[in-house]
């Protein structure tokens, strides 16, 4: 059947709300304490993060230049400590004042200018203050997945399935992140302190992996019509397959903590 796009916002709201708790236990375990910090998210998107940080006793700055998202986030976390701000990670127009303890950065760091974003970094944080970056994707191991990526490679043109933004120009990966960006770390004086991973399962219905798709990187590169088409594909191949309530599928999150080495 003819699978119909939808707003793109409307459907990351919908179908991204994900954050696993697995990414607190982490922190937790790595000496990281939320409550009471003063915390800015950029790229916040509609905020998921910043309530989740708000939540745990912090007060988030919420940074976010999508306007339709700035308004989700506003709506999604009316009622707790979060304030969204328009800007980007490079040049956020934030004022100092008395500097940041934690600045986040989930599923965002590989849209940014690696280098002049630090650089706004180490301009906002504390001295010793944290700087958080961290990442989540899937695992491919199952039929149901694998079918998926071979739809998508099959209706792919040229290099539409690299990885997002700067993280297709890297030559090596730590724990899933370039390794150019930590040479941009250690250059502004930024100490790697931890990494971890944390492996997860979430379950998705038809329609639910379906909006996720929609949503991913994946398909960010293609065409309305060719995006449409892969939908199309899909669908009608979870139609065909044993029908299951839900799928389980595994996640991985990826995490990297760095302290601040710089004096105001």
């Amino acid at each position: 059947m003819s699978f119909k796009l939808q707003n793109f916002e409307e459907e990351y709201f919908n179908s991204r709300n994900d954050i696993p708790e697995e990414l607190f236990d982490g922190l937790k375990q790595m000496g990281v304490d939320i409550n009471g910090k003063r915390i800015l998210d950029l790229g916040a998107g509609p905020g998921f993060l910043s309530a989740m940080l708000s939540d745990k006793g912090a007060v988030v700055d919420a940074l976010e230049p999508s306007e339709v998202f700035r308004n989700m986030g506003k709506g999604y976390t009316n009622g707790k400590n979060v304030t969204f701000y328009d800007g980007v990670a490079e040049d956020t127009g934030l004022v100092e004042d008395e500097g940041y303890d934690i600045i986040f950065a989930l599923r965002a760091w590989q849209y940014f200018d690696s280098n002049e974003a630090v650089k706004e970094v180490k301009r906002l944080l504390k001295p010793h203050g944290l700087m958080i970056i961290s990442d989540i994707g899937f695992r491919v191991n199952n039929s149901m997945m694998k079918e998926t990526m071979r739809i998508i490679r099959s209706n792919s043109k040229y290099n539409q399935l690299e990885p997002a933004g700067s993280k297709k120009y890297s030559i090596q990966m730590i724990n899933s992140f370039p390794v150019e960006w930590f040479s941009d770390f250690n250059y502004h004086k930024f100490d790697l302190t931890n990494l971890f991973k944390k492996d997860y399962q979430v379950k998705f219905t038809d329609e639910e992996w379906l909006k996720r798709i929609e949503t991913s990187s994946w398909l960010s590169r293609f065409s309305d019509h060719r995006k449409e088409s892969v939908l199309t594909e899909i669908d009608n191949m979870l139609q065909s397959t044993e029908k299951k309530d839900s799928y389980d599928i595994p996640h991985v999150l990826s995490t990297a903590i760095f302290k601040n080495r710089n004096k105001k």
